[in-house]
């Protein structure tokens, strides 16, 4: 199962006086200064909103938010400098809800309830890209300029990627670090499904990495909040190698 990058396009799914919400493709940049890159939410959005590129900043449009390349889902765009200020520093104050649906590796016990994990994550010096983030215990040295960071797991039920087990999960990242939930997932040992990365690049068959921004609140003070939720793309009936349980 695979996609035509330059046939993709971006969804919008809310639009108001001061913000576009979309939905990011999978396996897709938000922008690139490669010139040789067409299929960019930049460079798409630019085609679909032509009147609300701004020529005076980067690549036309301000991002509030940033979800990784192999990541799909929920992106919030400011449409002025005013309003992205305001959004961002509630998603810098951890005042927004982010929720997530995932794929993971093995089997979580829900007996257990929600999970609740809290591991400062840092840079992975062992990286020579600088990409790998990493968790912080305290003796590896190896982890820099590491941050507090804390994501609570809840197990929506179990089934087969490709006859393997795998659970699925809803994420709620309560901080923003750069990979966290893809790093406290690995940390667990129920790395992400087709997280090439933090598997070591070891899980390559999946066609994506099955991670998806699926609600999103950011609740302003003098005007209407933004609620917004979109569908699980994590179906039997979307993706033949998986199959899940009637849990």
């Amino acid at each position: 199962m695979t996609e035509d990058s330059t046939e993709r396009n971006v969804q919008i799914v809310l639009k108001t006086d001061s913000y576009v919400i979309i939905n990011k493709p999978f396996d897709m940049y938000i922008n690139s200064n490669d010139e040789s890159i067409q299929a960019t939410v930049a460079k798409l959005l630019s085609k679909k909103l032509p009147d609300l590129v701004d020529e005076s900043i980067s690549f036309g449009f301000r991002f509030v938010n940033r979800l990784d390349y192999a990541t799909s889902g929920l992106l919030c765009i400011a449409l002025s400098k005013s309003a992205a200020n305001k959004a961002r520093k509630l998603f810098q104050a951890n005042h927004v809800t982010k929720k997530y649906v995932a794929l993971v590796r093995g089997i979580i016990n829900r007996e257990d309830g929600d999970i609740l994990v809290k591991k400062a994550i840092g840079s992975d010096l062992r990286d020579p890209r600088g990409f790998r983030m990493c968790i912080s215990d305290g003796n590896q040295h190896f982890c820099q300029s590491p941050k507090e960071a804390e994501t609570r797991i809840q197990v929506l039920g179990y089934g087969k990627y490709d006859g393997e087990n795998v659970t699925k999960v809803i994420l709620r990242p309560i901080t923003g670090r750069r990979h966290q939930l893809r790093v406290h997932c690995s940390m667990l040992g129920h790395c992400i499904v087709g997280d090439y990365t933090y598997s070591n690049r070891i899980d390559t068959k999946p066609y994506r990495m099955m991670l998806h921004s699926y609600s999103l609140k950011i609740p302003f003070q003098n005007e209407p909040n933004i609620e917004v939720t979109i569908s699980d793309p994590f179906q039997s009936d979307i993706d033949p190698l998986l199959q899940l349980e009637n849990n």
